[in-house]
């Protein structure tokens, strides 16, 4: 991590150096089972696909906040959505009193992860193909609402976001009017610890106690930045937040 300077100074630089080295470790370790299905066994491969899913987020957003170039997400991004792609895979099998449930937006923890993946992928870019496979994944979870369509850039399926708490501002920054989807914006933001708080790894900064990684990989209001990229909007008042992702909208305007 020479020469860089972390986003996210909550923590040490040798705190983000450490938490790089163990993500990276945990997602090639588990690697052979989560970013291949492996129909000989199943039980194994739930078992690492699911931890993997986590880790990979992670390890990207540790990535970010430790200040490598925001370029390096797009291969963390087709991770993660090869992960995803294997977990729906495992869980249409069937293990012995081992049985994974699909990731739907159903639950607000997959929906806000596509949001996540969306959001970054918009600003940094991705290869075709990667984001044809995000649609299909968002397909699979139910389908895009008006806040990942306009992330994505497809029609949505419904009119309503998927969970109005926390999310409705949201859909007003994705479909309102520039004055209004600014202003809605700015207020999801400044609420943005509280409106994520419903996923486990909230808290997690709370547990750091030194140079050690602790769960805690940054805290960054990612959709924030992706519906700024995707519909050009004024992110002057967002710019204040500690959550905000500033130089990934940098980044694209710069390309």
């Amino acid at each position: 991590m020479k020469n860089m300077i972390p986003r996210d100074d909550r923590v040490s630089t040798a705190y983000w150096t450490n938490a790089i080295e163990v993500l990276t470790r945990s997602v090639e370790e588990f690697r052979p089972f989560s970013h291949r299905f492996r129909a000989e066994d199943v039980r194994a491969g739930i078992i690492r696909t699911t931890a993997n899913f986590d880790n990979a987020l992670f390890l990207l957003g540790a990535r970010y906040s430790a200040g490598h170039p925001a370029s390096e997400l797009a291969d963390d991004v087709a991770s993660v959505v090869t992960i995803w792609e294997t977990w729906n895979q495992y869980a249409a099998q069937s293990a012995d009193g081992f049985p994974l449930d699909p990731l739907t937006f159903d639950d607000k923890p997959p929906y806000y992860y596509a949001l996540w993946l969306s959001s970054v992928a918009r600003c940094v870019g991705v290869d075709p193909d990667v984001r044809v496979r995000m649609i299909e994944i968002v397909t699979a979870g139910g389908g895009a609402d008006p806040v990942l369509g306009t992330l994505l850039g497809i029609e949505p399926v419904r009119d309503s976001v998927w969970h109005k708490r926390p999310f409705q501002n949201l859909l007003t920054a994705a479909v309102g009017e520039p004055a209004r989807a600014e202003a809605a914006l700015l207020r999801y933001v400044q609420a943005w610890e509280k409106n994520i708080s419903f996923i486990w790894w909230a808290p997690a900064l709370k547990a750091v106690q030194g140079d050690q990684f602790e769960t805690y990989f940054g805290y960054w209001a990612w959709e924030a930045a992706g519906l700024v990229v995707a519909r050009g909007l004024d992110d002057t008042a967002l710019r204040a937040s500690p959550y905000y992702p500033a130089d990934l909208v940098d980044g694209m305007q710069d390309r």
